[in-house]
C-alpha cells in the first residue's frame, strides 16, 4: 500500500482527503498545527515553515498533498516559505500543491492555466509566489487552483458565512466546488503525470451573493454589496482541461444543491 502525506489534515479539504484516501488504497499520514485532530489515524503536529520537521514528516511517504495555508497575519511565511519547505522535502515524491483562483486579477474571468497570475491582494500574492517557488523546485508537481469549497460533512467556512453574514458581493464571481469532488479529483491526480497549473473548480460561475442564497441564506435579510479595489472581481476558472483529464465529475453548485 502506498503512503500519502496530507498537510493541513484538520482543514476543510484536508479532512475530506484523510477520510477518502484509504478507500483509494492510500495509507494516510496527516499533519496539524493549531487544531488537534479528532479520530483515528497517523497524525503529526507540524509547522510547515520548519524545514527539518517537514523532512521528517515526509519520510517514508510516496506522495504529498499540500493543503496547509493561512490568510491574514503570517500568511507569507506559511504560504510561501511553508510551501517551499514542503516542495524541497518532497524530492522524489509525487506532489500536489493547492492554490487558489485569487492568483488572478479578476478583470475578466474564465481564466485558463496559461493566463499569467496578477493578484490584487496580499493573500493572492502569497499564493502566486508559492506557486512560483514550488514549480521552480518541483517542475513535475501539479499546482491545483481551485475556488470556494463547500458541501462537507460539517458546515465549513462558506456555510458559516451564509449563516452568519448579512453583506455579500453581487459583482464578485467565483466557481464554487464541492469538497468531495475536489478531494476525489486530487486523489485521482496523484496517479497521473500532470505538471504545472491545473484548474479544478465547479462548473457554475456565481456571485458571492447568489452563492450565499444557494447555501440557504434568506435573500430578504442580505445586503447587496459591491467589490472594492483590493478584491478580485471575477476570478472564475475554466476547468475544461481537468474535465478532459479526470473521471471525477466537477459539478456545478446548482446541480449539487438542487439534489441536496
Amino acid at each position: 500500500m502506498q503512503r500519502l502525506l496530507v498537510t493541513g489534515g484538520c482543514g476543510y479539504l484536508g479532512r475530506e482527503l484523510v477520510a477518502r484516501a484509504p478507500s483509494r488504497g492510500w495509507e494516510v499520514r496527516a499533519t496539524w498545527f493549531e487544531r488537534p485532530p479528532q479520530g483515528e489515524g497517523e497524525w503529526v503536529r507540524l509547522d510547515v515553515r520548519a524545514g527539518g520537521a517537514v523532512r521528517a514528516a515526509v519520510e517514508g511517504v510516496d506522495a504529498v498533498v499540500h493543503t496547509a495555508y493561512r490568510q491574514g497575519e503570517g500568511e507569507w511565511r506559511v504560504n510561501v516559505d511553508g510551501s517551499e519547505a514542503v516542495a524541497r522535502a518532497s524530492e522524489g515524491r509525487r506532489l500536489v500543491h493547492l492554490s487558489t483562483d485569487l492568483v488572478f486579477r479578476g478583470d475578466r474571468g474564465r481564466y485558463r492555466e496559461d493566463d499569467e497570475p496578477d493578484p490584487v491582494n496580499s493573500y493572492g500574492r502569497s499564493k502566486a509566489e508559492a506557486e512560483r517557488r514550488v514549480a521552480a523546485l518541483r517542475p513535475n508537481a501539479t499546482l491545483v487552483r481551485t475556488s470556494l469549497i463547500y458541501g462537507g460533512r460539517k458546515p465549513g467556512p462558506q456555510e458559516r458565512l451564509a449563516r452568519d453574514n448579512k453583506r455579500f458581493f453581487v459583482d464578485e464571481l467565483r466557481s464554487p466546488v464541492h469538497v468531495a469532488d475536489l478531494a476525489d479529483a486530487i486523489l485521482e491526480l496523484l496517479l497521473l503525470d500532470v505538471r504545472g497549473p491545473l484548474h479544478v473548480a465547479g462548473a457554475d460561475d456565481v456571485s458571492r451573493f447568489d452563492f450565499a442564497v444557494l447555501l440557504g441564506a434568506d435573500p430578504a435579510r442580505l445586503e447587496a454589496a459591491h467589490t472594492t479595489p483590493d478584491r478580485a472581481r471575477d476570478v472564475t476558472l475554466d476547468s475544461s482541461r481537468a474535465r478532459d483529464l479526470l473521471r471525477t465529475p466537477l459539478r456545478g453548485v446548482h446541480e449539487v444543491l438542487a439534489t441536496a
